[in-house]
């Protein structure tokens, strides 16, 4: 089982439908995320305003915040790697990372 973990940025919601500007990037990525298979990957996905915690628990995450700042949130993990950092990826390089390249089709 591969496990994603997702530091997101302060942020009202992680959907991206909540106020008046709706970020389609977020929208695409809740929707993958809601389909992947649930056997397979283990998704976690944290919050900077509603789970600063585990920015502080996470060594390289705190680490990150700490030499490079803020602004390199989002930070995407796979299998305790970091994948992407800085901005949200587009569902097909996400979906490689995952090893889900024939996925992609999908979205």
């Amino acid at each position: 089982m591969k496990t994603l973990k997702i530091y997101d940025p302060a942020m009202c919601c992680p959907t991206g439908v909540c106020g008046t500007d709706v970020d389609t990037k977020l929208v695409q990525l809740a929707n993958f995320l809601k389909s992947l298979d649930k056997s397979k990957f283990d998704v976690k996905r944290y919050g900077l305003t509603t789970e600063p915690a585990e920015y502080v628990s996470n060594k390289e995450v705190a680490r990150i915040l700490n030499e490079e700042g803020v602004d390199k949130l989002p930070l995407f993990f796979i299998d305790d790697k970091v994948v992407f950092k800085g901005e949200y990826p587009q569902i097909p390089e996400l979906s490689a990372k995952l090893g889900l390249a024939s996925f992609v089709a999908k979205f």
